[in-house]
């Protein structure tokens, strides 16, 4: 009796039937979830290790030798240089320099301060060469003054003025250079790479579940045996909700291995909040695929609408991206493209939001949005699973 009960609700003949069948799918889809976890995770530490450091300081030492050889120069009619210092071993031409400005304005230049000052700003990824050659313009145009201003000329309002003769805005290299390109990152990762290969896995697994098997015949054989309509769409449901959660969990850990081998660390509070986001968002959208397989008795009738629609809401989400503000900021989007984030349910997935999570200041805006996603995802499931229990099959 109790099995008889257990029957009424789920089947595991049919569980297994559906996980061999898909079973392929499945792992090739893994796969290359894996493989782009841990690809992000290690072009992420590239772009976190990369040259963050301040050598502003560095910078400046190295600049006041040059201006003391720079004036020495000037005033002794000398050709002393940085490159002439870095190949050669006679140091005393540069010490005279040095002991006369310290003479002069009390100062400790010494030969070998200059070369500490080279070493320190040697780890910039900028060469010296780039330096001095910045230093002869800065040196330059120091004393000079406008012919019709007569103010002095400096090097960064001419390197303005040459961006705006060339047509490129200031403002758009300001926002280039203040853009946080782990939120980019994180944008294509979650929306594009992790989404994609998931919108195929729920397309084709929830069409092959019920529809596919109605559409060729194959459902007649199942519901011939003590197997219920009831447990049919429960059983499939129960392989819709599991199946993607596994998939997503097993992505999350390869995650967070990876960012731990590459960083040394890894947010596990906000990891895990990005992939139940992540989880939410592949049922809400799974969902339709499954409402559409259960309400049509024709493969392609539910293609149409459930992969029509998860189609779109991609093509939408690529869309808005392209209006997003980093996009804009960086003169490669148009504002008005962010419309398409209000006509795809994978607008609802906030990336930034989310990624406030385990921070100090939290924006909790993404509660309701996810509230949103995972009331349509029981919605289409319960009225999917009714809609097959009560119509006429061609069986």
């Amino acid at each position: 009796m109790s099995e008889k009960k257990v029957s009424r609700v789920f089947s595991w003949t049919l569980m297994k039937q559906s996980l061999r069948s898909n079973m392929i799918l499945t792992v090739i889809v893994l796969i290359i979830m894996c493989m782009m976890s841990v690809v992000i995770s290690y072009a992420s530490n590239l772009i976190g290790t990369s040259d963050t450091e301040d050598y502003s300081e560095a910078q400046a030492d190295f600049y006041s030798y040059l201006y003391v050889l720079a004036s020495y120069n000037d005033m002794a009619g000398t050709d002393l240089s940085y490159d002439d210092f870095a190949k050669g071993d006679d140091t005393e031409a540069y010490e005279n320099a040095f002991n006369m400005m310290n003479q002069q304005a009390d100062t400790d230049f010494s030969v070998e301060g200059f070369k500490k000052a080279a070493d320190d700003l040697s780890g910039s990824e900028v060469g010296l060469d780039t330096y001095v050659k910045q230093f002869e313009y800065v040196y330059a145009l120091g004393s000079v003054q406008g012919c019709f201003s007569g103010d002095p000329l400096e090097v960064d309002e001419m390197m303005t003025t040459m961006l705006e003769v060339m047509g490129v805005s200031t403002d758009l290299v300001e926002n280039m250079s203040e853009m946080d390109a782990s939120s980019m990152i994180n944008q294509m990762y979650y929306t594009i790479m992790l989404i994609l290969p998931l919108l195929v896995f729920i397309v084709i697994v929830g069409n092959a579940l019920v529809v596919d098997q109605v559409d060729k015949g194959s459902m007649a054989y199942i519901l011939s045996t003590p197997t219920k309509r009831s447990s049919v769409t429960f059983t499939q449901m129960c392989y819709m909700i599991f199946v993607p959660l596994i998939l997503i969990a097993i992505t999350c850990g390869v995650r967070m291995l990876a960012m731990n081998a590459f960083t040394g660390s890894v947010d596990v509070v906000q990891t895990l909040a990005m992939y139940g986001g992540l989880y939410l968002l592949v049922e809400a959208l799974g969902s339709i695929c499954y409402f559409a397989s259960c309400f049509f008795n024709q493969s392609r009738y539910a293609l149409g609408l459930g992969g029509g629609l998860n189609v779109w809401f991609f093509l939408a989400s690529l869309l808005g991206m392209f209006g997003s503000e980093d996009m804009v900021n960086m003169g490669m989007g148009v504002e008005a493209l962010g419309t398409f984030n209000n006509l795809t349910l994978i607008g609802l997935y906030d990336i930034n939001a989310l990624g406030t999570v385990g921070s100090g200041d939290v924006d909790t805006s993404f509660i309701w949005k996810l509230c949103v996603l995972a009331g349509i995802a029981i919605v289409l499931y319960i009225a999917g699973s009714l809609r097959f229990q009560k119509k006429d099959l061609p069986l």
